[in-house]
């Protein structure tokens, strides 16, 4: 090896160790220097535009300076402030160190402030560099800042990790659908559909709805209604908010939720709690799931959209009344058609309460309805959200008891 060669060699080796040596420090003061939020909460504010609220990670697990909090790894503060920009450069004067976005999982907006329109804050966020447009949105029916205050995982120790994984309820209760901001602002921007978000509140003995505390309706709850005993007061997500545009414009209860998932091809599975076709006022606890892919299907009559949904689900009973034998070919049919008439009653009341009510198509029926229309100026034109308000539904629901699922008797005998 020459004199060059190893001069050349000499100096690469040195430039690397330097360019290391730097990263290492930079990295290091970086995670010194930053102020990592995981929650993000906005509220109308007194003075100002809004009230922002941020729950920040404590690294080192310190001690909640909230009197109203249960975390000890969180803290959260708030800003008035006209903007959300103006808000976190306020945060980044206060503590000292740099707002960082890049590990907030969820968004939170008081119902207040989601009247008024959340597509400003939702695009500015969505501008903001760290920020994911993967985080959940999060309607809450309290203010963000104490839905924030509140939200204390109760068994995860890890804020972050708790935003992540409370969505995922969803998928085996459909009280509630996990909604992403990329997921609301692509039904804000598109033409043939309504956004929704997760409904969320904080559950406490002044929110509980008592008179709804039977075998009845069991599942029609919204956020914060639910008669659960906690040791403390805590938040919890149960049903929807349903949007026209960007503005909030009603809500589901847990029920509503499962029907929304039905019609939209997206439930995973649900218990639901049916009239009982053998006793007066007794109840049938069943496990239900999408058998095959909900078929919806638009049609134009007289420029009125007539709107039919082919419905297959597979159900599991998890619940009966003794000394009843369920090898019986004609209990198992009452049974089904009980439950096919309750259920195809409030899915049909679902669609006309979103349609009629809400004047939002929160199930993107307009996506089947614009292959009518030639072009994307004569879509615009028919003005689809004003025509789904007068729309007409037919819905065709088959419930078939799996036999494998169905125990021979309930009479506390042996079968031979």
């Amino acid at each position: 090896m020459n004199y060059k060669v190893r001069k050349a060699f000499a100096i690469f080796i040195l430039t690397l160790l330097i360019l290391v040596a730097t990263t290492s420090y930079y990295g290091i003061r970086g995670i010194d220097n930053l102020a990592y939020v995981v929650a993000i909460g906005i509220d109308v504010g007194t003075n100002e535009n809004l009230l922002l609220s941020l729950q920040i990670s404590l690294p080192n697990g310190g001690e909640s300076s909230g009197s109203s909090s249960q975390s000890t790894s969180v803290v959260v503060e708030s800003v008035e402030c006209s903007s959300i920009n103006t808000g976190i450069a306020l945060f980044n004067s206060y503590l000292g160190k740099e707002i960082n976005l890049s590990h907030c999982k969820v968004l939170v907006i008081s119902e207040e402030f989601a009247t008024q329109g959340v597509s400003e804050v939702l695009y500015t966020l969505t501008n903001e560099i760290q920020f994911r447009t993967t985080s959940n949105i999060i309607i809450s029916k309290c203010d963000a800042k104490s839905y924030l205050e509140y939200s204390a995982p109760l068994l995860d120790k890890v804020s972050a990790r708790y935003y992540e994984i409370a969505p995922t309820s969803s998928e085996y209760t459909g009280y509630t659908e996990s909604i992403t901001c990329n997921e609301f602002l692509s039904a804000i921007s598109n033409n043939f559909s309504s956004p929704v978000a997760i409904l969320g509140s904080i559950n406490s003995e002044a929110t509980q709805t008592q008179d709804l505390a039977s075998s009845e309706v069991t599942s029609h709850y919204t956020a914060g209604q639910t008669p659960i005993s906690p040791k403390n007061d805590g938040v919890e997500t149960m049903g929807l908010a349903v949007f026209n545009d960007d503005k909030l414009v009603g809500e589901l209860n847990g029920f509503e939720s499962i029907c929304h998932l039905i019609i939209s091809n997206k439930l995973k599975n649900a218990q639901i709690r049916v009239p009982s076709p053998i006793e007066e006022l007794d109840f049938i606890d069943l496990y239900i799931e999408l058998g095959n892919d909900t078929k919806n299907s638009v049609y134009l009559v007289n420029n009125t959209p007539y709107i039919t949904s082919k419905i297959k689900v597979t159900a599991k009973m998890q619940s009966m009344n003794k000394n009843i034998n369920l090898l019986d070919e004609d209990l198992v049919n009452k049974i089904e058609t009980s439950a096919e008439t309750y259920l195809k009653e409030n899915i049909m009341n679902y669609l006309y309460k979103t349609s009629k009510e809400f004047d939002a198509d929160i199930d993107s029926f307009g996506l089947y309805a614009s292959k009518y229309f030639s072009t994307n100026q004569e879509w615009e034109n028919y003005n689809w959200i004003h025509h789904y308000k007068g729309a007409y539904f037919d819905v065709e629901l088959d419930i078939n008891l799996r036999s494998s699922y169905l125990l021979t008797s309930t009479d506390g005998g042996n079968d031979e």
